[in-house]
C-alpha cells in the first residue's frame, strides 16, 4: 500500500492508527498493542508526515480525528474487516484482544453479570472488565470506559448508542418484616449522578443523613441492604421481581422509570470486538428487562 507521496504504508500504521483512536490516548494504544506510548506517537507523526495532513485536532473533549483522519480511519476499519475474516479463515491466531472496558450508571453492570458471563462463554476471546465507576457517561467521555450501561434520556451528542429499553421502579422490602424506615442514596452516589427523576425514588445526600437513614451508594448495595431486612427502597423491577425473598408494596411509578442504553463515543467507532459486546448485550439485556432494542 502506498501513500500519495509513494511512501509505502505498512498495515501496522493503520494498526496504530486505529488503536490510537478507539483507546484515545498513546498510552493506552502502546498498552493494547504492546509498545510503550512513544513508540505510538512517533509511529502516528511519521504518518502524518507521509500522508502530508494531520489525522488529530484538539477539541473541546480532547483529541478527535480530523476529516482527513475520519477518511483514513474508514479505510482502516474496512482492512482490519478484511484481515480478521482471512485470518479466521485460515485458522491463524491474532493478537490477544484488549479488555473492553465496561461502566454502568451507579454500578447497574453488576446487575447484568449473566448477560457478561454468557457473552464470555460464546466469546472466550474477547476479556471484559466492569469498572467500578457510578457515572458511565463521563467515564466513556474521559476515555476510562469504552461501553456504558447508562440510565438517561438520550446520550450526549458526543456520545452514541442502543437504547435498549425502559426501566421500571417501585418500593420492596424483605418479605415478612413489619414496616421499615427508607433507604438513602450516599454521597458519593448524589455527587456523581445529579439530577434524573429516577434516583429522586429514594432520599440523597443531606437528606437522607437529616432523615437518619442508612445510605449506599450503588444499585447492588441498595438492593442487597433491602434483602438484608435495613429497610424498604424503591428497586429496579426487574432485578428485584426475581429475588424470592423481597416483595413489592405498590405499583410501579411511571415517574422513576429510565431508558437504558450502551453507550460508546460517536467519534470512535467501535472496532470488532466491541461491535460485538454492544450487540450480544443489545439482544440478551433487551429480553431480559422487556425491551426493544432500537439503535439510536
Amino acid at each position: 500500500m502506498h501513500d500519495r507521496k509513494g511512501t509505502a504504508m505498512e498495515w501496522s500504521d493503520l494498526e496504530v492508527y486505529l488503536a490510537a483512536v478507539r483507546t484515545g490516548s498513546y498510552t493506552a494504544a502502546g498498552r493494547q498493542l504492546g509498545v510503550n506510548r512513544t513508540t505510538i506517537g512517533r509511529r502516528v507523526d511519521a504518518l502524518e508526515r507521509s500522508l502530508g495532513v494531520a489525522l488529530f485536532e484538539q477539541t473541546p473533549l480532547g483529541y478527535a480525528s480530523t476529516p482527513a483522519g475520519a477518511r483514513l480511519l474508514a479505510a482502516a476499519e474496512a482492512i482490519e474487516r478484511e484481515v480478521a475474516a482471512m485470518l479466521a479463515e485460515i485458522g491463524a491466531a491474532g493478537r490477544p484482544t484488549a479488555s473492553i472496558r465496561v461502566a454502568g450508571t451507579g454500578g447497574i453492570g453488576a446487575e447484568f453479570l449473566p448477560e457478561l458471563a454468557a457473552f464470555r462463554q460464546a466469546h472466550p476471546d474477547i476479556p471484559v472488565e466492569l469498572l467500578g465507576e457510578l457515572d458511565p457517561l463521563d467515564a466513556v467521555t474521559h476515555r476510562r470506559a469504552d461501553l456504558g450501561l447508562a440510565l438517561v434520556r438520550s446520550p450526549p451528542l458526543h456520545l452514541t448508542g442502543v437504547a435498549i429499553g425502559t426501566l421500571q421502579q417501585a418500593p420492596y422490602a424483605r418479605r415478612g418484616t413489619a414496616a421499615l424506615p427508607p433507604l438513602g442514596w450516599g454521597y458519593g452516589f448524589e455527587a456523581s449522578l445529579p439530577g434524573g427523576a429516577w434516583r429522586a425514588a429514594n432520599p440523597a445526600g443531606e437528606a437522607a443523613r437529616l432523615a437518619g437513614l442508612t445510605m449506599v451508594n450503588t444499585w447492588l448495595e441498595l438492593k442487597q441492604a433491602v434483602r438484608a431486612g435495613i429497610g424498604a427502597a424503591s428497586l429496579w423491577c426487574f432485578a428485584a421481581d426475581a429475588e424470592p425473598d423481597l416483595v413489592r408494596l405498590s405499583a410501579p411509578d411511571p415517574r422513576h422509570e429510565a431508558t437504558l442504553w450502551l453507550v460508546h463515543r460517536a467519534k470512535a467507532p467501535p472496532g470488532p470486538a466491541l461491535q460485538t459486546l454492544i450487540a450480544f448485550l443489545g439482544e440478551a439485556i433487551g429480553e431480559r428487562i422487556g425491551g426493544t432494542g432500537a439503535a439510536s
